[in-house]
């Protein structure tokens, strides 16, 4: 079986506010199209030509960017939020914001009804985000969010090992209080002592913590600029809750005079001093020594000033730690890292996000998966005395660390640009970022074609990279291999609590009747059966099927209605493979129904599948009384192509499709169309009206199903192409609106 991680970031903020009752004007034509966009109905998208980087001054940049001019080229992270008042009236004005409004029994007001088009621009605090929003992060955010990562890892380290020694001591002493103890409690003194003392985690990592340059920049107009300095000169004056550890502090930068406060971290040092005793309770007399050294270097400063049309908030660890670049020439819009932009500054902006490469990668290696829990489980057992031999348990616990880590290699890291933008509808443009190696992004996909098609609400390809598949399916089995084990050690503890004695027969009777068919039939399927499919998949979900003809639903129902149709479609590179896995599958099946029986009493006999052919392809299903040829669970099998699907006709069509080839594209494809699926919502509705008696609905459920239909009426679709583009990983999304 073919087991892939994909993902993608996706605001879904941003999804909302593409949702707009009217098309916005034309704007002017683009330089090259920028996102991807599927023609009518249900189609199989077009992919979009490669975004030309047009060669933009820095003050081009600088007039659409904004504050971004200012900031030094060692920034790590940038996120700019354009147009705020635009886009609040955007989502304000959507079908779907009206609705939520109406569920929580909001009355919506003048304006965004559009009955007071010379109501007064938004004052204070939402004043603040109406045109320009930035936060920026300056050097050092990679390394210090790694060492948070680090810490939280290794939290779950010790968290983990505690556990495995509170499960070692439960079953020594026979007493399931003490695992439940360690589970009520699992952020006690013992770990904080671990941590303190640990060689990732401890005094050396907290000695290298501090807080990474933040800026917060607010646009503003002349004659709201000082309202909003002073808004933002208000929020340092919370500091005050320090009480004497907190020092004034005002400094000059670019000519801009800053002021706040400063949080002294030796006077708090000073004053955890005080408490000695009771940190050495916890600590080392030395421990605490460098404790209280390392937290007299810290210090938070928050200053807050204007510059040119921006108000500012900064928050550093250091007045030193602010800084702006001296002209537009030495600024991040004067280097290649915001060249991304240059093809969609002309647009109609909503936000631009930028991150380092560098920063982005120490992010990466610091997020790390289970290993730290695998290792704290395998840390603990080893020479525990509650468990007996653990040492089978253990290489399998070394096994999942060294399987997860050889899969994260195959992760890769770029610097990372995303601009967002309102053009019929909302679409997102990406490059760069992690690329965690599942995609063979250079493969023809042959089944790009299937998506067109009337009443396609749904639609998904992509081809897998092997080399990704094979360590995944490693890995997933090292983990299904551990779980095992530890549930079997379980087991066998001699505790007397009434939900482990549950878990104890069961488990027992899995190993001795299941196991070993359980075994058996996932090996044929991530065996045989995966050896035999090609690496590229395609998901198609249509409105096209007919109703089966359940007992009690009317005829007209049956007759008229529509119904989901699904289907998944593979390349065949070997059917005597396929042939072998259904056997063993058929064989495992059998016998785990065979058990079942015994266990209840009566014998449940494996049904025999039928087949039918056509076209040179044999279609097998389970015959019920209420199936038909648009509603049968089904595989269907041919030389060169394997569908498994809901529908015999739907499988047999996309298998006609699929041989007669067509267009070939790269990369991931995800297309998700609203309005076939509104207007399927729409008519079953009204067909159920007609037969109330026969299929009773209630009449407020139906108008709200109604209500949510025509909340979306303004939502056409969504479509996402993930590619390589001149070895750039890029994402174009597109959340289409009407």
């Amino acid at each position: 079986m073919k087991l892939r991680k994909n993902w993608w970031l996706f605001p879904a903020l941003m999804l909302a506010l593409g949702a707009c009752r009217k098309k916005e004007e034309a704007a002017k034509a683009p330089v090259v199209p920028a996102a991807v966009e599927a023609p009518a109905v249900a189609p199989t998208p077009t992919p979009a030509p490669e975004a030309k980087m047009l060669a933009l001054s820095p003050e081009e940049r600088a007039a659409k960017l904004g504050f971004v001019q200012y900031l030094p080229q060692e920034t790590e992270v940038v996120m700019a939020f354009h147009n705020g008042s635009k886009s609040a009236k955007r989502i304000k004005t959507s079908n779907l914001w009206k609705l939520i409004q109406g569920e929580m029994g909001i009355a919506p007001d003048m304006e965004e009804a559009g009955e007071s088009p010379n109501a007064e621009p938004p004052v204070g605090p939402a004043a603040l985000f109406g045109e320009e929003f930035t936060i920026a992060l300056g050097k050092s955010l990679g390394e210090q969010t790694g060492n948070l990562l680090t810490l939280y890892r290794r939290m779950g380290y010790f968290q983990m090992r505690s556990l495995a020694a509170a499960l070692a001591e439960a079953a020594k002493s026979g007493d399931a209080a003490v695992l439940e103890g360690a589970l009520a409690n699992p952020y006690g003194t013992d770990l904080i002592k671990d941590l303190v003392a640990d060689p990732e985690a401890g005094i050396g990592l907290f000695e290298k913590m501090k807080m990474p340059p933040m800026y917060l920049a607010f646009r503003t107009s002349p004659d709201g600029r000082e309202a909003a300095a002073q808004q933002l000169a208000g929020l340092t004056e919370n500091l005050g809750m320090f009480g004497d550890r907190v020092e004034p502090v005002e400094v000059e930068k670019v000519g801009q005079p800053f002021i706040g406060h400063r949080v002294s971290g030796a006077k708090i040092s000073e004053s955890l001093a005080g408490d000695r005793s009771g940190m050495e309770a916890m600590l080392e007399p030395e421990m605490v020594d460098r404790l209280l050294a390392a937290i007299a270097k810290k210090d938070l400063v928050v200053l807050s000033g204007t510059l040119g049309d921006y108000a500012v908030l900064f928050i550093g660890s250091s007045a030193d730690d602010l800084k702006f670049a001296p002209g537009i020439g030495e600024s991040l819009v004067a280097t290649e890292a915001l060249a991304f932009c240059d093809a969609h500054v002309s647009k109609d902006l909503a936000a631009v996000v930028y991150g380092h490469k560098d920063s982005i990668a120490q992010m990466m290696d610091a997020t790390g998966g289970l290993s730290d829990m695998a290792g704290g489980l395998r840390d603990g057992l080893a020479g525990s005395e509650g468990f007996g031999d653990t040492r089978d348990l253990e290489a399998l616990l070394r096994m999942v660390v060294e399987r997860e880590s050889s899969l994260l290699q195959l992760a890769s890291t770029e610097s990372t640009g995303t601009a967002v933008f309102f053009e019929d509808g909302l679409k997102i443009e990406s490059y760069g970022g992690t690329d965690n190696g599942a995609v063979d992004w250079k493969a023809d996909n042959r089944l790009a074609s299937l998506g067109a098609g009337g009443n396609v609400v749904m639609f998904a390809n992509m081809t897998g990279e092997a080399a990704y598949d094979e360590k995944m399916r490693a890995y997933f089995e090292a983990l299904m291999e551990t779980a095992y084990a530890m549930a079997m050690k379980l087991s066998e503890l001699p505790m007397k609590d009434g939900e482990m004695v549950r878990m104890m027969g069961m488990a027992g009777t899995f190993n001795e009747k299941f196991r070993p068919d359980a075994v058996a039939l996932w090996d044929a399927l991530s065996g045989d059966f995966s050896a035999g499919l090609g690496g590229e998949n395609a998901l198609i979900v249509d409105l096209n099927g007919s109703v089966p003809a359940i007992p009690g639903l009317p005829q007209a129902v049956v007759d008229e209605a529509k119904f989901p149709r699904i289907t998944w479609v593979a390349p065949v590179t070997d059917r005597a493979k396929l042939a072998s896995a259904w056997q063993s599958m058929n064989s495992s099946a059998s016998n785990i129904l065979a058990r079942i029986g015994e266990m209840n009493g009566q014998q449940i006999p494996m049904q025999k599948p039928i087949s039918s052919e056509k076209n040179d392809y044999t279609t097998w299903f389970f015959p019920l009384p209420f199936f038909n040829d648009d509603f049968v669970p089904s595989v269907t099998v041919g030389d060169q192509w394997f569908a498994a699907s809901t529908s015999k006709n739907q499988a047999l069509d996309l298998l006609a499709k699929a041989a007669e080839g067509g267009e070939a594209r790269s990369g991931l494809w995800f297309v998700m169309n609203f309005q076939p699926l509104r207007v399927f919502v729409n008519e079953t509705l009204d067909l159920l009206a007609k037969h109330q008696e026969a299929i009773p609905l209630d009449g407020v459920d139906q108008q709200k199903i109604r209500d949510l239909s025509a909340a979306v009426e303004d939502m056409d679709k969504l479509t996402v192409h993930s590619r390589r583009e001149g070895g750039v990983l890029r994402t174009s999304m597109h959340f289409k609106t009407r």
